[in-house]
């Protein structure tokens, strides 16, 4: 087998897949790359090209052929993908006490904190908190969507970039996909805020922030979120959304330009054509998937 060093290199370039890199080194391992890399795509890293640093090498450094011992630039991308990882994941993580979780697509997580509060992610999601000054500072850092179920004690405070959400004790949803936020409330009360309007939600309320304007309270008859049971659910939001959803939960690809509509409804995550045909049936559109399950085409 080829040095674990290689295959991540590999796969950073995108020459072998998730199924592939898993059944090498392990879902574990696949699962904890998959968590650096998202931290580190918020750096605005650079990816590294190890074809433009060939090419560079060679410009800069000429030497006859029959003394140059062939380089493997696969594993140098990969030493160098390698040391990257570990030189940031070192300076953010190992130097403080920043803890950040990642459920992968299709699949979710789940986290128990040192107060007994229990977070479980959806997929495709991210939350990053302290993990040290955690109880005198309960904030979570979220992108994506999460159920908090909250023990009482210090302010709970959930940030996402359109809006946020404090507790003291309680259960709740909230899911910040693009720009849309929506929060249900299961048991207590939370306070959500976004652009200055605040509102307070008791058990059985949700709230909705459509592009940053916040909708009237609805009331929910369910105590748990939907995506709890193989549900995705939609509230007026941009088909852009619906389609990233889509592309989480199948592992697929949407080629569609098609995107600015809005769409309120759901789809199942066990059937791929059949979550296909609920969104694009309302709307009137057509779709076809290619042969290998992977490419989804929206017209």
């Amino acid at each position: 087998m080829e040095d674990k060093d290689v295959l991540y290199a590999k796969w950073l370039n995108g020459e072998i897949s998730d199924d592939k890199l898993e059944s090498l080194v392990g879902a574990e391992a696949l699962v904890d790359l998959k968590r650096v890399v998202s931290a580190t795509d918020k750096w605005s890293m650079p990816k590294y090209d190890a074809s433009a640093g060939y090419n560079k090498f060679k410009k800069n450094k000429t030497v006859k052929e029959s003394k140059v011992k062939q380089i493997n630039w696969y594993k140098v991308s990969g030493i160098a993908a390698s040391f990257l990882i570990l030189f940031f994941f070192g300076t953010r993580f190992l130097t403080d006490s920043t803890q950040v979780i990642y459920a992968g697509n299709g699949q979710n997580e789940n986290k128990t904190l040192a107060d007994g509060s229990e977070i479980w992610l959806n997929d495709g999601s991210t939350i990053e908190f302290d993990s040290e000054d955690w109880k005198a500072n309960r904030t979570i850092e979220l992108s994506g969507e999460a159920q908090f179920e909250v023990t009482k004690g210090s302010p709970f405070i959930v940030n996402t970039p359109n809006g946020s959400i404090q507790v003291l004790g309680t259960q709740f949803n909230v899911r910040a996909w693009g720009p849309n936020l929506y929060v249900e409330c299961y048991e207590g009360k939370v306070q959500v805020t976004s652009n200055n309007r605040k509102t307070i939600l008791t058990e059985g309320e949700a709230v909705n922030v459509v592009q940053g304007t916040m909708t009237e309270k609805e009331k929910i008859t369910h105590d748990a979120p939907l995506w709890k049971n193989s549900i995705s659910r939609f509230h007026n939001e941009l088909l852009t959304d619906v389609f990233e959803e889509l592309e989480r939960q199948y592992d697929v690809e949407i080629k569609s330009t098609i995107l600015k509509r809005s769409f309120s409804g759901n789809f199942r995550h066990d059937n791929l054509e059949d979550a296909l045909q609920s969104i694009c049936k309302p709307l009137g559109l057509n779709f076809l998937i290619k042969e290998d399950q992977k490419i989804v085409e929206i017209e």
